[in-house]
């Protein structure tokens, strides 16, 4: 049976392990100079845009942990 992996692992995918990966993500697309300026903004913003988002996820768990 194949698996798509659509779904993530709670252990594997941690929001705070998700957001570190996408801000040196972000970091290494800044160096990307097979990409036009534009389209590095572009990543950038996308990749800074998706650990904030991960880090709200994690800030909300953290309060509703007891």
């Amino acid at each position: 049976m194949r698996s798509d992996r659509g779904q993530l692992d709670i252990f594997d995918h941690s929001a705070h392990r998700m957001a570190a990966a996408n801000r040196l993500a972000a970091e290494y697309a800044q160096l990307a100079y097979n990409f036009p300026p534009t389209v590095r903004d572009e990543r950038v913003k996308h990749y800074i845009s998706e650990a904030e988002r991960y880090e709200a996820i994690a800030a909300q768990v953290e309060r509703k942990a007891p």
